[in-house]
């Protein structure tokens, strides 16, 4: 994601994850101001490791805070890769 800055990078892939579970198989629907906590959480989670351009460090990432998600009642899938270039994810059932 050349050209954007680590904060859009990280939003541009949490949302992308969000998305993920909101997309068949998954369909997950998010309560109100679920999908923004989400997404929040996720970014958190990111930050520390950009600009790192190795997908897995990347979904690594992502994984812990689904990890913590599940702990408080969020399920859906684990994050398999992220494409580092354009921040679209590839998942996977937990």
């Amino acid at each position: 994601m050349i050209g954007h800055g680590l904060e859009q990078a990280a939003r541009i892939i949490a949302e992308n994850v969000a998305s993920a579970f909101e997309s068949p198989p998954n369909r997950r629907s998010f309560q109100v101001g679920e999908r923004e906590i989400v997404v929040a959480g996720l970014i958190r989670e990111l930050l520390p490791v950009l600009p790192l351009a190795e997908s897995d460090t990347l979904a690594q990432a992502r994984n812990r805070y689904l990890a913590v998600m599940a702990e408080v009642g969020i399920f859906g899938p684990r994050v398999e890769a992220i494409d580092p270039g354009d921040g679209s994810v590839t998942m996977r059932r937990a």
